[in-house]
Parts: C-alpha cells; sequence; structure tokens
C-alpha cells in the first residue's frame, strides 16, 4: 500500500536499526518495517533504503560476534611456559621418575611423565594408604601439565593398576578423587621396599642386614707379586728375620733393648 502522508515511522526505525546489537533487535525492525510497509505507514522508497540497511546490520553484526568470540579464544589461551620454569620441570620429572617405586615389569608401559605421576601417587599410597592429592597437586609434584596427570591416571585404571573414587558432595562440587592401589604385584612391590628401607645398615649381619664382612675395600697387596714362590721365599725371610730378632733381643730393666 503506497503511503500518502509521510510519517515518522521510518526515521524511528532507521534509527532503532543502527542502534541494534542483536540480531533478534534487527529482525525486530525489519518485521515492523515490513508491518508498516503493508498498512501504509511506510512509503515504498522508504523501505527500499530501509532494506540495505537492515542487511547491512545483520552482516556487521554477525562478523562482530564472530571477532568478539576469536578475541575470547587467544585472551583465554594459556600463557607460555618461561624457558627457565620449562627446565625445572623437566629435572623435577626425571628425577621423580628416576627414583621410581613402581616395578620394571609395570613401568616400561609407560613414558618418563606419566612414570612421574604415578610414583607421585605410589609415595602418598605407601606413606597414608591413599592418595587424596587434586589433580594440579600431583601435577605440580611431578612436574607435569593436569593433562598429562590425568592420561596417566586414566591409562593406569585401564590396566587395573590403580582406582579411583570420586568424592561427590552435590551436583556442582566435589573433593579431590580418592586413588589406591590394586594391582597386587605392586603392592608386594611397595612392602618388600619399605621392609628393605627399614632395615638400618649400622645393624651387625645376623639381625637380618645382608652386609659384607668386607669393610676396608682398598687393596692392600700387590696380586702380581702374590705367587707360590714368593710365598715360600718370604716365609723363610720372615722366619730367618724374626730367628735372629729373638737372638738378639734381651730384656733389660724391664724394657727391650736390642744387642
Amino acid at each position: 500500500m503506497l503511503a500518502t502522508i509521510r510519517t515518522a515511522y521510518g526515521p524511528n526505525l532507521l534509527t532503532r536499526l543502527l542502534s541494534a546489537r542483536t540480531q533478534q533487535q534487527v529482525d525486530d525492525c525489519a518485521k515492523a518495517a515490513w508491518v508498516l510497509n503493508g498498512e501504509g505507514f511506510i512509503a515504498d522508497d522508504e523501505m527500499e533504503y530501509l532494506a540495505p540497511v537492515i542487511e547491512h546490520q545483520r552482516k556487521s553484526i554477525s562478523v562482530g560476534i564472530r571477532v568478539a568470540r576469536a578475541t575470547e579464544c587467544v585472551r583465554h589461551r594459556r600463557p607460555a611456559i618461561p624457558s627457565n620454569k620449562r627446565a625445572s620441570s623437566w629435572l623435577r620429572r626425571r628425577s621423580v621418575a628416576k627414583d621410581c617405586i613402581i616395578p620394571t615389569c609395570l613401568a616400561q608401559a609407560f613414558t618418563v611423565s606419566k612414570l612421574a605421576v604415578l610414583s607421585v601417587i605410589a609415595r602418598a599410597v605407601a606413606d597414608r594408604g591413599q592418595s587424596n592429592m587434586s589433580l594440579p597437586e600431583i601435577a605440580a609434584r611431578a612436574g607435569v601439565g593436569c593433562t598429562t596427570a590425568r592420561y596417566a591416571i586414566r591409562d593406569a585404571a585401564r590396566m587395573g593398576l590403580i582406582s579411583v573414587s570420586e568424592n561427590r558432595i552435590n551436583g556442582f562440587w566435589n573433593r579431590p578423587n580418592t586413588i589406591r592401589i590394586v594391582c597386587g604385584r605392586w603392592i608386594r612391590w611397595l612392602k618388600a621396599r619399605s621392609a628393605y628401607r627399614l632395615q638400618k645398615p649400622s645393624d651387625p649381619p645376623g639381625c637380618g642386614y645382608p652386609g659384607t664382612p668386607l669393610r676396608n675395600m682398598i687393596p692392600m697387596i700387590d696380586i702380581k707379586r702374590f705367587t707360590l714362590t714368593t710365598m715360600f721365599k718370604q716365609g723363610e725371610i720372615v722366619r730367618s728375620i724374626s730367628a735372629c730378632w729373638h737372638d738378639d733381643t734381651e730384656v733389660c730393666g724391664g724394657r727391650i733393648g736390642t744387642g
């Protein structure tokens, strides 16, 4: 329908379109414009002017939403780890994995990072019977990230080495998971290791300490000169020297003197 009288609906809709910030607001303005045009409150030339504005606003809002999402993703990206902190994490990870308290037959299935995580859990189990540490704490002690710690726990649970129990409080909050060692071979290995460490090296050999009577390990004899011929010769020399010594010594006033 053609509008006979110019009204303020067209300028008002244009102002609303230019101030729109969401797609819903643009759709409401477009719907109102077409309704008013059909009822004759907006002329056709005004509608021809408003139609490109509506499409432009829709495209600009869509582009703005995509840019905002991309900016948000970049802003929440994990910051880069400093080189010195990365090096210290590597050293801590290797040292923990080197002193791994897990049998070799089980350790060969894991990487160095995962072995460090399992070592931290095994130490907690050996000390307290179970591990109630949170995932960030386990990762920090092992010198790895939370994702690596999560993968290590998941792989060990799938292999039947550990059990993970959730301590859920409600639908939103939960305490750190309880981790226990359920592998019999690993448990026996930990018990044997604890019993071995309880033994003191200062105990005598009869008290269960597998010590050795050889305390001075520095060689005092020239092995090359120690032959059967030299033994007989050295024995004759020693006997002759001792005989001469007994013949030439005498006791004088409680003191030993030589002639």
